[in-house]
């Protein structure tokens, strides 16, 4: 039977494949196999649509998470970890997010229901401040957090990581002159190799260690180098 919650799910399975802004109501209803008029009709128009797959797909996010525990760095890279793998499965939603203002934290619901978008930042924030972190910095690292997610998940989901293109990479740094470009000579097979797991764990461990470094935890030893010598003049003869 046809409902809001169907159509929503419906539309949920295609962003698996699609952009969510190409989900439509017309495509919806040839998946039904009914007139777009009754899609309107269950869902009021293109924003609800958005809303709806959107606030599922926070929810889904946040169901995964067990509750929080009062670590602070524990808590936010379970959330963060958690958040990569369902990215990486609804890569239409990534990329909808990644281009759209709409509808990231605050969603259309109806009387009664849960704004899980608004659940999830809660849930977020409450372990920043669990952990020590003022208001302003819990909303800094909360956003920080937020953008290296998205970066990395349209990464994953569009398949753009160094590893995805190897062969190609390989072939074309095996090319060049080492004498004009020698960094790229010396880095670039290394840089062929690197898959999208690695990045999103190096990368989310630097973040967290900054993170940890505002309340003074695991702060690096800064390793004083001698000051470079000046270069002496040279006399013209």
């Amino acid at each position: 039977m046809l409902s809001r919650n169907v159509i929503i799910e419906r539309a949920s399975e295609m962003a698996r494949t699609t952009p969510l802004d190409q989900v439509s109501m017309v495509q919806l209803a040839k998946e039904f196999g009914v007139a777009p008029t009754l899609i309107h009709y269950y869902l009021g128009g293109r924003d609800e649509l958005i809303s709806g797959v959107l606030n599922g797909y926070y929810r889904r996010r946040l169901e995964a998470l067990p509750a929080l525990t009062g670590n602070w760095r524990s808590d936010v890279e379970t959330f963060a970890r958690t958040s990569f793998a369902l990215a990486r499965d609804v890569p239409g939603v990534s990329l909808y997010v990644a281009s759209h203002n709409r509808f990231r934290l605050f969603q259309a619901v109806a009387p009664g229901e849960i704004d899980y978008g608004l659940a999830m930042f809660n849930h977020v924030t409450s372990a920043f401040l669990q952990g020590g972190f003022p208001a302003e910095r819990a909303a800094l690292a909360y956003h920080l957090l937020a953008q290296y997610l998205l970066s990395s998940s349209i990464s994953a989901a569009g398949r753009q990581s160094p590893a995805e293109h190897s062969d190609f990479l390989r072939g074309k740094f095996s090319e060049i002159a080492g004498e004009r470009y020698p960094a790229a000579k010396i880095v670039g097979t290394a840089f062929a190799e690197l898959s999208a797991e690695q990045a999103f764990d190096e990368g989310l461990k630097l973040l967290l260690d900054g993170f940890g470094g505002w309340l003074g935890e695991s702060v690096p030893e800064v390793v004083k180098r001698p000051a470079p010598r000046k270069a002496r003049a040279v006399r013209a003869v």
